[in-house]
């Protein structure tokens, strides 16, 4: 319970301290990354909110506890993340190195609980939205994407 009070405090105070920061942006520059923590501000706002009021309805004592296989879930995605951030960079490509991550993250989280129909049918669409956010970014807008030996 406590963590669900303490997060989007995180999150708030995180949020204002990096839109202190883009004071040192031109105008331009600095209206997206303001938006964004504009959001996440009024975001956060909302889910402490949501949080207290929860809080007073079921009281201190209702706190839930987490297992062990939440744990360890946690930890393997971090994990895996950093992995995916030094393999993207290196060997893999932002394109090929977010689908591989994507689908390997999807099929652990997932388990044995989906049908092989509708997992490949998910990562297909995973692989499409990967696809069109390299071609946006990477050929559209000219953004510098990680480049492997691949792609």
């Amino acid at each position: 319970m406590i963590a669900e009070i303490l997060t989007p405090i995180v999150i708030l105070i995180l949020s204002v301290v990096l839109f202190g920061q883009t004071t040192q942006y031109n105008y331009l520059s600095a209206v997206f990354p303001r938006f964004v923590l504009g959001l996440l501000v009024i975001l956060s706002v909302i889910l402490l909110i949501r949080a207290l009021v929860l809080f007073k309805k079921r009281g201190p004592s209702a706190a839930r506890s987490i297992s062990l296989k939440d744990f360890f879930y946690i930890f393997l995605v971090a994990i895996l993340s950093f992995l995916w951030v030094y393999m993207m960079d290196w060997v893999l490509g932002f394109l090929l190195g977010s689908i591989v991550f994507g689908i390997v993250i999807f099929a652990i989280l997932v388990g044995r609980s989906l049908k092989v129909k509708h997992f490949v049918l998910y990562s297909l669409g995973y692989c499409a939205i990967v696809f069109i956010f390299w071609y946006a970014l990477g050929r559209l807008l000219h953004v510098p994407l990680p480049r492997g030996l691949f792609f």
